[in-house]
């Protein structure tokens, strides 16, 4: 069972969260995008506390109150929820930049776990909120961010309610493609870290492992993807697209070999 970091008492004596630590991390980029030298410097007076969680633990689980608002600074995890019956469906997986806790009523509707070592900036609602107002630049990444995350939630009702089972497994590895890219880049030969397991690819969509392996078993047989010991190969990303059923928009840098600016086109 994942450990969780308790949100009703005092973070004081939790070691898993620091005051100020010796490496102050940097915003992630999607956030930090147009933000001034002043600008960042009155937010990392108000982020001066931060968690760190070790793989399979979580943050918090579905139904705490959330007291604070949470940035993912590094590493991987996913948002889920739990049925009564054990069942769980993952709702998202997050990435470097994504935030946590901002529902209006603070009561959790699904739990968030790590995938790796995770690092979060810990806000209160009271600071960020202030912050919002008195940065404009900060309040409109946040509302960028919010509204990928309701993109992402579309798709992902489609992948369930009507994609077949190749579609879906093929979009959520281009979607993961695309959201890792500015954080760590494709690599020459088209390898980048995916710390996925076949029960989580299945829980995210409403798959059994053994249809989401069989899925990957063609993909690799038709030479488009090879998902091996967490490390995601990509052989042709045009064709990973046309497997998920999207028109994407690629450039490629010539010199070096390496994908340049990859975007999905509607």
């Amino acid at each position: 069972m994942p450990t969780a970091v308790s949100l009703t008492k005092t973070q004081d004596a939790d070691p898993r969260f620091d005051i100020m630590p010796a490496t102050f991390q940097a915003l992630p980029t999607l956030l930090a995008l147009g933000l001034t030298p002043q600008d960042m410097l009155r937010i990392n007076a108000a982020r001066s506390t931060f968690c760190t969680l070790e793989a399979g633990e979580s943050l918090y689980y579905q139904g705490d109150d959330c007291r604070n608002i949470y940035l993912l600074l590094d590493g991987w995890a996913f948002r889920h929820q739990i049925l009564e019956d054990g069942r769980r469906q993952i709702l998202d997986f997050a990435v470097p930049g994504v935030v946590f806790g901002l529902p209006g009523s603070g009561t959790m509707s699904h739990s968030l776990e790590t995938h790796t070592s995770c690092t979060f900036t810990v806000f209160t609602r009271e600071r960020l909120f202030d912050l919002m107002r008195d940065i404009p630049t900060l309040g409109f990444r946040l509302l960028e961010i919010m509204a990928d995350a309701e993109a992402r939630a579309f798709e992902h009702l489609t992948s369930v309610g009507r994609r077949t089972a190749k579609e879906r497994v093929a979009h959520l590895l281009l979607e993961l493609v695309m959201r890792a890219h500015g954080q760590t880049p494709v690599l020459r030969q088209g390898t980048m870290v995916l710390p996925l397991m076949l029960p989580h690819i299945a829980d995210a969509l409403g798959l059994t492992s053994e249809t989401v392996c069989r899925a990957l078993s063609l993909m690799r047989k038709e030479r488009i993807v090879i998902l091996r010991g967490q490390k995601l190969e990509i052989l042709d990303l045009k064709r990973l697209a046309a497997a998920a059923g999207v028109d994407l928009s690629t450039e490629l840098d010539q010199a070096t070999g390496r994908r340049g600016d990859l975007r999905l086109a509607s």
